[in-house]
């Protein structure tokens, strides 16, 4: 399957989608925690230290979003904690970046969204920045339909939508990072989502869109690179390919199936499950199957306050298609000369010769490998939040690995406690200690304090 034959003026064509969060929050105003995004109007309550309801003309909702960690691991290289791009992978301060957009609601079908990311490579501490995101949606369409279309996180699960500045942990998780890439899977393309006609939230999207590479960003995956330039060469003779070139390079196609069920108003569920397809690094295919799941219990149901828990997990299945091509050093250093005067000899032979007689003279001086793999991959989170302001988190995660690759099985367990310094929960603190293990690296940790700052309503999803 190579769908990158397909041309991308039918993507452009193609570009809409719905927005899953601003679906669900039209249905009877059910809350859905910290990823919800409500509906601002020039009537709201302005509050300018916290950014609630701050408009232009009732149209333009700016955002404002600053977050940076201090701290310490004991890795002695970069790989061995990162699983995203913004994630702190060594000792001292990492700024995870400045972010700034707007959410544009014209009228009740048209909105419209976009960021823009400022942000310090981790690793070699220089500054660049993006556009993260730039989309713009139509909504309220007959038959509860919804379109979105422009440059998007696409809908898979419940965490890859979600910006930095929304995440209840300092980190990624492992198997988002691996499986959907260090700066979640971004498509630029167009979607289109269905509220299907049920008694509860229920809401299919599917989406088809160009795969963005970060190709400068990428660490946490495991890199042969660092194995060859330390000397460690036979270590990284036995890497087939990277890690990285599993994840999706081209055209792909996205399925994400979410449902919300209120048992009452104190006590939510949402679950569901999601699809992508598309070529990887290496034109092949890559495909990824995931399920979610989702408990909340608010003290104050709907209304704001009070205690809460929430309990999240997602397990995803990859599998990938692999084709990759390694030369024979001992062949290249004792008989590529030999071989040379061999096809002197034979000139007029060899330019009249097929295709299929010169890849059998390649492969006689390199090694082929050829196949299919499959990984696991898992994580699941406890949120206990109190009334005053402090927070306390548990995760979990596991990833199974790929052998004769970069993709080493990992496990991590992460705790943290968040407390928020005021009650719009807009200016935070978070502490998170992280224990790592894999047969790569053994045990490894990292402790992290990060300083957030939100400002501005909800955005448009």
């Amino acid at each position: 399957m190579k769908l990158s034959n397909l041309p991308s003026r039918l993507i452009a064509i193609s570009a809409m989608s719905i927005s899953f969060a601003a679906a669900i929050q039209s249905q009877a105003g059910t809350p859905l925690g910290k990823d919800a995004a409500p509906v601002h109007s020039s009537s709201s309550s302005v509050n300018w230290l916290t950014g609630e309801g701050v408009n232009i003309g009732g149209i333009i909702f700016p955002h404002a979003h600053f977050q940076a960690v201090y701290g310490q691991t004991t890795a002695d290289d970069l790989e061995h904690f990162g699983a995203g791009h913004h994630d702190p992978v060594s000792d001292g301060w990492t700024i995870q970046g400045f972010e700034f957009g707007a959410s544009a609601r014209v009228n009740e079908y048209f909105e419209a969204f976009g960021t823009y990311h400022l942000f310090q490579e981790a690793d070699t501490r220089d500054w660049d920045g993006e556009f993260e995101e730039w989309f713009a949606k139509i909504k309220n369409l007959p038959g509860g339909f919804e379109l979105r279309g422009g440059r998007f996180f696409n809908r898979f699960g419940l965490h890859n939508s979600t910006h930095l500045h929304g995440w209840n942990y300092i980190d990624n998780n492992l198997v988002n990072g691996r499986f959907l890439g260090d700066d979640a899977l971004t498509t630029i393309g167009g979607e289109i989502s269905w509220n299907l006609p049920t008694p509860w939230t229920s809401i299919l999207s599917v989406s088809i869109g160009e795969a963005q590479s970060h190709d400068g960003h990428s660490h946490g995956h495991g890199h042969g690179h660092d194995h060859e330039e330390h000397g460690d060469h036979e270590e990284h003779e036995h890497h087939w390919f990277e890690g990285e070139d599993a994840l999706f390079n081209d055209t792909v196609i996205v399925a994400n199936w979410t449902n919300q069920y209120d048992y009452n108003d104190f006590h939510q569920f949402r679950y569901g499950a999601s699809g992508a397809w598309g070529d990887n690094k290496m034109n092949e295919l890559t495909q990824i199957y995931g399920v979610h799941f989702q408990y909340e219990w608010r003290q104050n149901g709907y209304e704001t306050g009070g205690r809460y828990f929430r309990w999240r997990t997602e397990a995803m299945v990859r599998g990938f298609d692999y084709y990759a091509r390694h030369e024979d050093e001992h062949e290249e250093e004792h008989g590529h000369h030999d071989d040379h005067d061999h096809h002197d000899d034979h000139d007029d032979h060899d330019e009249h010769g097929d295709d299929h007689e010169h890849e059998e003279e390649e492969e006689h001086h390199a090694h082929v490998h050829r196949g299919s793999e499959t990984e696991f991959g898992i994580y699941s989170s406890l949120i206990y939040g109190l009334d005053n302001g402090l927070e306390f988190g548990l995760r979990g995660e596991y990833v199974s690995g790929v052998a004769n690759t970069s993709l080493a099985e990992r496990f991590r367990i992460s705790p943290n406690v968040t407390y928020y310094l005021n009650p719009a929960r807009t200016v935070y603190l978070r502490g998170q200690y992280n224990y790592d293990h894999s047969p790569e690296f053994d045990d490894q940790h990292g402790v992290w304090l990060q300083i957030g700052f939100n400002w501005g309503g909800g955005e448009v999803r």
